[in-house]
């Protein structure tokens, strides 16, 4: 009987409390759900960050001390073909060749 009570009691007590934090949740006056820009699928973190910002490329392990024997590395180009739109440079293409007949060879 009295563990009954106690569960009883409890449960009680879980229902009040749970009452309570859903009195107290409500939606704040700048809150996206009444004015539908929750419903704007560009307007999330992720679309909105910019996506030619370097913030957090840079190393935050020091580089490490000593002699840098990797190669340089070159800067991109036009003429390296490091600065393009992903589609090969047009490339002129070979003259065909013509057969030759030459009036010497006759026989």
């Amino acid at each position: 009987m009295m563990n009954s009570f106690m569960r009883n009691l409890i449960t009680g007590a879980l229902v009040a409390l749970s009452g309570v934090s859903a009195i107290q949740a409500q939606t704040l006056p700048n809150s996206t759900l009444n004015n539908g820009a929750s419903s704007n699928p560009y307007n999330s973190p992720i679309k909105r960050s910019n996506p030619n910002s370097r913030q957090g490329t840079e190393s935050s392990v020091p580089r490490a001390p000593g002699p840098n024997i990797a190669p340089p590395v070159r800067k991109p180009t036009l003429e390296n073909g490091g600065i393009g739109n992903g589609y090969p440079t047009r490339q002129t293409s070979p003259r065909p060749s013509t057969p030759t007949t030459d009036p010497k060879r006759a026989n």
